[in-house]
């Protein structure tokens, strides 16, 4: 049995590597310096700018799709690629002077991208070619529609000044957001706690800890604090942590934040909005603010009822831990904790238990047999890797059938001090047709924060973990498999409040019993598969505090609404009040949570909601799995070619209603989060028509 069960895991992490004699793109340096990137980042700036002068130059008499449209394409995709390694190593670098140059790259490029598409003689030029009324259909068509759009949104109908105007809003807003993250990302904030405080705490987690004297440290990265919060007993303890992880940023971020609304707000009324929200959905599925906060407020009435039960289940049993004095209502560092202890004494649901069958290595074999199976492709390991650090993993990535390479992805899944502190799929170099006729091939980084091993115990992920890795691989795949022929809608470009939808639908395979058997191994013994009981009780307890979990969600793509509406709001008491009216359970006094919401800094401004929105269609797609067969690599290969070759390059309501054969609707969805099918507030499903 024990051989069996390793021979299955070694057939899908390949052991005969191909070296890896230079970097799978030419885009690709990981060696570089500081000096280095910003020289590569001047002179990526500079030769653009020479390119687009002699486009800006081209009579209006000579614009050919070719000569203005196509060329104005690659121009723009060449920069891009050229940056997109640099600026990357500003996120997982171990050299500070690295990151610090890779984020001033970053910077400087969104700076000029803004100018770039502030050019009137670029814009007149594509005009020109436009009032030719050229014969484009299919994706060449859209890219002249999104290309006029993009400068139209920057401005270019506007008189001068205000142009201008636009132009320094959107730059300083670059400045801001680049901060807001930068301070975020380099937090090494710690919390020293005594023996006694770290009472509940999994002993292999306080082992870990690095020590202060006879105290230990605990991090706000989320390795620690999530575990710190579902486990430890001491309620003043967690309220420490609580509080310091929903100060991160601080005022200076709170700043930040309050003057990037500002401008957001300016610019969209200089270009004709009625709100920052209303300029940024234009583009989206979801089309007006009106829309997707109807959709929000239907999903909040009907979630609160579940919600409010769970809070008084939650109540109960702090009250009984801490008698009369202690207990009372859920509080912001409770509801995780009471969360997790109804998860293990009601329902038998223990993650310290259940993370022993989830080796890291077991998950990422079982892991990549199963995309393999299901989207039709074979992938394969590179070694040496020759990347940022010597944790990281490549892989190449071909077609089962034809053996045709199609690209290559990296695996960063180890905590580092200055790595980008979430999970998330990184775009190196993006899938597009070159002009030489050959397809560029894709090259992406996942990158996430799982424990490293540890004193020979291997790193073991919870379930929740093992669900965040099959979604942004889910993300990885969206950006390899790509077919699109234009770098403007190469992967995971599609609209915001779709692009989650096929990783979320990926989720659905984690609960899955015959996905899990695939997925799990004792760690001490990788033949014994997660136990068939608690298997059962994991799936059992599913939806056990859904009704919060998806309120916080909720809670989450409302605020960013209302930052983002015509009004001006303080931020941090906007986030209180909204937290306690949607969430039901109030924000902590002398916080600021909305210094630490990286999200509304990182390209999420006014499409939060989309994680919910997206979802709508992300349960819809699984059901047509559920009907025939989770692992059926037929409807696998069909969703590989309707979804994710695509990327934007076909509307995403057409996409839908291809793969689905059928309008999409929300009953799915409400089915897996536990409620009864029906709307769930007007666009909950408005894939428009």
């Amino acid at each position: 049995m024990r051989a069996s069960r390793l021979a299955v895991v070694a057939a899908f992490l390949p052991w005969a590597f191909p070296a890896a004699a230079a970097p799978p793109s030419a885009w690709l340096d990981f060696t570089v310096s500081s000096s280095a990137i910003l020289a590569a980042c001047r002179q990526a700036r500079a030769k653009t700018e020479e390119r687009l002068d002699a486009l800006g130059r081209l009579p209006a008499a000579q614009a050919s799709f070719q000569d203005s449209l196509l060329a104005f394409s690659n121009v723009i995709s060449d920069l891009n690629d050229s940056i997109s390694g640099p600026s990357f190593l500003g996120e997982v670098s171990t050299d500070p002077d690295v990151r610090n140059a890779g984020h001033a790259c970053d910077t400087d490029i969104a700076r000029f991208m803004v100018e770039a598409y502030s050019r009137e003689d670029l814009y007149t030029a594509l005009k020109a070619f436009a009032a030719s009324k050229p014969a484009l259909q299919g994706e060449d068509a859209r890219l002249l529609e999104k290309t006029l759009l993009a400068f139209k949104r920057n401005g270019l109908e506007l008189p001068a000044r205000k142009r201008v105007e636009v132009q320094e809003l959107k730059k300083r807003i670059v400045e801001l957001e680049t901060e807001f993250r930068k301070a975020l990302s380099e937090d090494k904030t710690t919390v020293a706690f005594a023996e006694a405080q770290l009472d509940g705490l999994p002993d292999d987690f306080r082992r870990r800890l690095p020590r202060e004297g006879d105290k230990r440290l605990v991090s706000l990265d989320y390795p620690d604090y999530f575990p710190f919060m579902e486990n430890a007993r001491d309620p003043d303890a967690r309220r420490e942590l609580e509080a310091r992880f929903n100060n991160r940023g601080g005022e200076a971020n709170s700043r930040r934040l309050a003057e990037t609304l500002a401008l957001r707000r300016r610019a969209a009324t200089l270009l004709g909005y009625p709100s920052h929200a209303a300029y940024v959905l234009e583009e989206r599925m979801a089309k007006t603010p009106q829309a997707a906060a109807s959709f929000l407020a239907g999903l909040q009435t009907k979630l609160q009822e579940l919600a409010r039960g769970e809070l008084a289940q939650l109540a109960a049993m702090k009250q009984a831990e801490l008698g009369d004095k202690r207990g009372g209502p859920i509080r912001a560092w409770d509801w995780r904790y009471y969360h997790n202890q109804l998860m293990k004494t009601r329902y038998q649901v223990d993650e310290e238990k259940i993370k022993e069958y989830f080796p890291l290595n077991i998950v990422t074999g079982g892991m990549l047999q199963i995309y393999q199976q299901l989207l039709g492709v074979a992938f394969q390991e590179v070694r040496p890797a020759d990347a940022w650090h010597p944790d990281v993993q490549l892989y190449r990535v071909a077609d089962s059938e034809s053996g045709k390479l199609i690209g290559h992805f990296y695996l960063d899944l180890f905590p580092r001090e200055g790595k980008y502190k979430h999970a998330a799929a990184f775009s190196l170099v993006q899938g597009r047709l070159l002009p030489d006729g050959s397809y560029q091939r894709p090259v992406s980084a996942m990158v996430a924060n799982f424990n490293k091993p540890d004193k020979g115990r291997p790193s073991l992920l919870r379930h929740g973990e093992v669900e965040t890795y099959f979604h942004e691989f889910g993300h990885l795949m969206h950006q390899v498999l790509t077919r699109a022929k234009y770098q403007r809608f190469s992967g995971t470009s599609v609209a915001r409040d779709f692009v989650e939808a096929p990783s979320q639908m990926l989720e659905n395979w984690v609960w899955r019993p015959e996905v899990l058997a695939r997925l799990s191994g004792f760690y001490r013994d990788f033949t014994q598969t997660l136990p068939d009981e608690l298997l059962r009780k994991m799936i059992a307890a599913k939806n056990v505090g859904s009704g919060l979990k998806y309120l916080r969600q909720d809670f989450f793509a409302a605020v960013d609404l209302q930052y983002h509406g015509p009004d001006e709001q303080e931020p941090n008491a906007l986030y209180g009040r909204l937290l306690e009216e949607i969430s039901l359970i109030p924000m902590t006094p002398g916080t600021r949570p909305e210094a630490g919401f990286g999200h509304l800094m990182s390209g999420y401004d006014a499409a939060y909601y989309g994680y919910l929105w997206s979802e709508v269609f992300a349960q819809d797609m699984f059901s047509r799995f559920e009907r025939e067969g989770v692992m059926n690599g037929a409807v696998g290969r069909e969703y590989r070619r309707l979804i994710l070759e695509p990327g934007g390059s076909v509307e995403e309501a057409a996409s839908l209603r291809a793969f689905l054969g059928r309008e999409p609707d929300d009953e799915a969805f409400l089915r897996s989060i536990g409620l009864k099918p029906g709307s769930a507030g007007s666009g909950s499903t408005a894939a428009p028509r």
